[in-house]
């Protein structure tokens, strides 16, 4: 289990279960990390859309929309597994034994929709654009987030900060200031609390997934760190689980992550 969120192959094998069982009381005598995601996923506590897409796992060889997912994923699922399980995955199943390793490699991959261009606009959008629009988005997203939050804090962090991110960040702190990104990225004192610990190799994607996650569901946070780079979509994985609890009224208003990065 990552450290602060639920591993996602967890999220994932416990959402199949509980849209294939249902079943409180069994869901109650299933221990550790598996039981308790399973719980919290059970049908009657999501929408049905979101019930038939976890229930579709269980029953296909590989799970819809494998094409959207990053080559880096799948990669990770067949290792230890048989060369023939690579052509299994492939050619999405076969006799028994090819489903078996087909199912097996792919088990911790949630259904993906198909890619379509196009900017971000909502969490449907983001759930659809390749995995560069994905990127570029939430890099965008984290930058408007922690120029404001430095503008709080003064020059010296600006600079501190600039050596870790540089243009990006220079360039959100000339836009933040005009419409739509002003006053509606969020109180300070929470666009504060968002940038905290985040000054490392992918600083403005953590923001970035930080500042979203009170409008992103289980199966689209998996969605969306499947698009991705099996290193950054573990990252943004964690991040979102982390912080999905936050309150909703701390996150930025949509019209600001959903701006154009040349807006303002």
């Amino acid at each position: 289990m990552s450290r602060r969120g639920v591993e996602p192959a967890v999220e994932v094998v416990a959402g199949a279960l509980a849209a294939a069982c249902g079943d409180a009381e069994i869901a109650r005598r299933i221990g550790g990390p598996i039981g308790l995601a399973m719980r919290a996923a059970l049908p009657g506590r999501r929408e049905r859309a979101t019930r038939l897409q976890w229930a579709a796992i269980g029953h296909a060889a590989v799970p819809a929309g494998l094409r959207g997912v990053h080559a880096s994923w799948i990669e990770a699922g067949l290792v230890g597994l048989p060369e023939r399980a690579r052509a299994a995955v492939a050619s999405s199943g076969g006799d028994p034994i090819d489903a078996w390793l087909a199912r097996w490699a792919t088990a911790a991959i949630p259904p993906m929709p198909a890619i379509q261009p196009g900017p971000v606009t909502s969490v449907e959008t983001a759930i659809r654009v390749d995995a560069a629009t994905l990127d570029r988005w939430l890099t965008d997203v984290g930058a408007d987030q922690l120029a404001f939050a430095l503008g709080v804090a003064g020059g010296g962090a600006v600079v501190a900060a600039a050596r870790v991110v540089g243009d990006r960040l220079r360039a959100a702190a000339a836009r933040i200031g005009a419409a739509p990104r002003a006053g509606a990225l969020g109180p300070a004192r929470a666009v504060i609390a968002r940038c905290r610990g985040a000054l490392d190799d992918h600083a403005l994607v953590r923001i970035g997934a930080r500042a979203i996650a009170p409008y992103v569901d289980r199966l689209a946070r998996l969605q969306l760190a499947h698009r991705l780079p099996r290193p950054v979509g573990l990252i943004i994985a964690e991040e979102l689980a982390a912080a999905a609890g936050a309150d909703a009224s701390d996150a930025p208003r949509w019209e600001a992550l959903a701006a154009p990065a040349a807006a303002g």
